[in-house]
């Protein structure tokens, strides 16, 4: 498998990391190198709130 890990679009979830990790696919040298050179989007976010209420809580189910 390649290392190279840059240009990654969110093919890569935590899960595939921590295999790629175990099985030696990346070190977590270059994992640090590419998180650290991912651009901060942080002023991107939004606060989203949520409110449970009991109705709401009584209407939940699991897909």
């Amino acid at each position: 498998m390649e290392k190279r890990l840059e240009g990654v679009r969110g093919e890569i979830d935590r899960r595939i990391l921590d295999k790629m990790l175990m099985h030696r696919d990346i070190s977590p040298e270059e994992l640090r190198a590419y998180t650290d050179s991912l651009p901060d989007v942080s002023d991107n976010m939004e606060e989203i709130i949520v409110e449970i209420t009991e109705e709401s809580e009584n209407e939940r189910h699991d897909d």
